[in-house]
């Protein structure tokens, strides 16, 4: 009986290792490369992901015969998502963006050396920005990079800055300029790309800080270039600005800092 039992445990952790196989980038695996991976036999990956199949946790695709996450997956991330108090304070405010300014609302988190599309909020009737919810953007191009850029440690945010590359002719890849848009967010409280990371697109992003003066997220809209006009881009700006100091002093940030001429300064330089 207790045999039966390690075993039926090392099933299970088998299953799980396989399953962090597609973690980050790897959300397109071959049999091969899950078996290497785990360092397990081809055969014994094969009657994992086989079960994991039937469940729904992955899915097999029948012409390229690699393996990817299943829905069941997806619906768990979306309970654990629900229960994020994150999300919860951030929602409305995504959902008053949308309203006012009838464009895509998103919030973006950092995951490693990207930052992912946690949350957003479209328009009903409009031409808009339709990423993914979960989709991976690049850490060194585009207005929510920069927000998260602006409050990482010099020797992570050098090691990021170092992968650019131009993505659209009006990628900033100049190190110079790129870390002088960086620094403006504390001053200013908000970033700004204009079809930096795709072309004819317009997005404007601010930081939600905690106590340690660290970013939780960033919040913004992103949408067609055409219909940022200099007005609309001026009052998006202050109303992100508003909701990010907003919503960053329900997580223990101390500002605003009225004696300040920076809406984030470095904590203990108010």
């Amino acid at each position: 009986m207790r045999q039966e039992k390690e075993n039926g445990t090392q099933a299970i952790e088998r299953a799980l290792e396989v399953l962090k196989c597609f973690m980050g980038d790897n959300n397109n695996l071959t049999l091969t490369a899950i078996s290497k991976k785990v360092a397990i036999p081809v055969s014994t990956a094969s009657r994992i992901l086989g079960i994991l199949s039937s469940k729904d946790f992955v899915q097999r695709n029948e012409m390229t015969k690699r393996y990817s996450l299943g829905k069941n997956i997806y619906l768990l991330g979306y309970c654990e998502k629900q229960q994020d108090t994150l999300r919860k304070v951030v929602y409305p405010y995504l959902v008053k963006l949308r309203d006012e300014f009838n464009e895509t609302a998103t919030m973006y988190v950092r995951d490693g050396t990207l930052r992912r599309l946690y949350e957003k909020v479209e328009p009903e009737k409009n031409f808009r920005f339709t990423p993914a919810i979960g989709s991976e953007y690049y850490l060194w191009a585009g207005a929510g990079a920069k927000t998260l850029l602006a409050f990482m440690q010099g020797d992570e945010r050098e090691e990021i800055l170092s992968q650019a590359r131009a993505l659209t002719p009006q990628t900033i890849i100049d190190k110079k300029i790129l870390l002088e848009e960086i620094l403006n967010v504390r001053k200013k409280g908000y970033a700004s790309s204009f079809d930096e990371y795709s072309g004819g697109f317009t997005s404007l992003s601010g930081p939600v800080l905690n106590g340690k003066d660290q970013a939780l997220c960033s919040i913004g809209v992103t949408g067609p270039s055409a219909r940022f006009s200099p007005e609309i881009i001026e009052k998006l700006a202050d109303r992100i600005k508003t909701y990010c100091m907003e919503i960053s002093s329900c997580f223990g940030w101390p500002g605003p800092f009225p004696d300040s001429d920076w809406v984030f300064p470095v904590l203990g330089k108010a």
